[in-house]
């Protein structure tokens, strides 16, 4: 008897966190999350700006990088200095402090992902994150799952081995 009721527990637990992983993965698109400086990809992107050229990491890296304070007072030492929000990038680069900006896309510690294949592939930036060159702050605007991927993985012939292709 105590067999049973034990195998019950076990299974309520992994059906729970089963569960609880679906639904961290499904969650609706989350809002843009507060950053300590109000930095407009719009203003950029319109200005012919490219994500490489700040996200210098992502052709070979698992993260797309966010730019330094240094990547950043390259412009913006001659670049509108006095406005409000340079003037905070001035006050991070004075105390050589980096910006703790807060990280919008990302994925489960699971997922081998890493840029250089999609970027290879032709894939633009915007498949995945959406029309961050419209945004003033960002947000999620594409959710990150795994219907989302393999959807995606079928149309371009890519793997969808789950070992193989994404998962460790």
């Amino acid at each position: 008897m105590f067999g049973l009721r034990a195998l019950a527990v076990v299974v309520a637990v992994l059906l729970g966190a089963f569960l609880w992983m679906f639904y961290q993965q499904n969650t609706p698109f989350r809002a843009a999350p507060q950053q300590p400086i109000n930095f407009s990809h719009q203003i950029h992107f319109e200005r012919g700006i490219q994500c490489a050229f700040c996200h210098m990491d992502a052709p070979r890296s698992t993260f797309a990088g966010i730019p330094s304070v240094l990547k950043c007072m390259g412009c913006h030492r001659v670049i509108i200095p006095q406005y409000p929000e340079i003037q905070k990038l001035h006050a991070y680069w004075r105390t050589a402090t980096p910006i703790p900006w807060r990280r919008v896309y990302w994925v489960p510690d699971y997922v081998r992902f890493t840029h250089h294949p999609h970027i290879a592939a032709g894939i633009q930036c915007q498949a995945c994150h959406g029309s961050v060159g419209s945004m003033d702050r960002v947000r999620r605007d594409v959710d990150f799952n795994m219907n989302t991927c393999l959807t995606c993985h079928r149309a371009m012939g890519a793997r969808t081995d789950c070992f193989g292709a994404c998962h460790h």
